[in-house]
């Protein structure tokens, strides 16, 4: 025999898993502020995985001034309700599959789609930029690639943080923080 106890906490885990299976089943986001897809300016990991799938979102960082100029690529691709992500080796060229709990990746995609990446505009593209005096050399710069349904777009941000601090004023910048901060919330909890 059930409590009312019991009931309520069967109730709340039934609508704990629709709301998530909600958040999943949701139509794909659109790209906006991007241009046609080019399989000439994606390496040929992500095309490989763009044919694949329906969406696929690649994190890297970019180290200025230093020879091996980069981490492992982060990569999230979804399909229908299947969220997979992978990290990929630029020097040695490996694709590997991690295993990641759902509840981290429904973490990653709300934190994707609350900062509105996929509506998000390139930094260069952006009215608001700091002026000379504020530049800083040899420091790194965080990019996305988002491919989707024929659309592709890349967002680079140079030393978000430190601009976000310097003069801020642009709300993408803290937008793309947000975004590489559960990457590696994630990956390194």
């Amino acid at each position: 025999m059930h409590t009312k106890g019991n009931l309520l906490s069967i109730g709340g885990a039934i609508l704990l898993f629709v709301l998530s299976a909600f958040v999943f089943a949701q139509e794909d986001p659109a790209i906006e502020n991007g241009k046609n897809y080019d399989a000439g300016q994606v390496s040929p990991f992500l095309h490989s995985l763009y044919e694949k799938n329906d969406i696929v979102i690649d994190f890297s960082v970019t180290y200025a001034g230093r020879p091996d100029n980069g981490s492992d690529d982060f990569i999230l691709t979804r399909k229908a309700n299947n969220i997979l992500v992978y990290t990929f080796n630029q020097r040695s060229g490996t694709l590997k599959q991690l295993n990641i709990p759902a509840e981290s990746l429904d973490l990653i995609w709300k934190t994707f789609i609350q900062n509105d990446i996929f509506k998000m505009r390139d930094e260069r593209d952006i009215a608001i930029f700091c002026a000379e005096k504020y530049h800083i050399y040899n420091s790194y710069t965080y990019e996305f690639t988002l491919l989707s349904k024929g659309r592709m777009k890349k967002l680079s941000y140079y030393a978000p943080e430190y601009y976000d601090e310097a003069c801020y004023g642009m709300p993408e910048r803290q937008k793309i923080i947000n975004c590489a901060a559960v990457i590696s919330y994630v990956l390194f909890k």
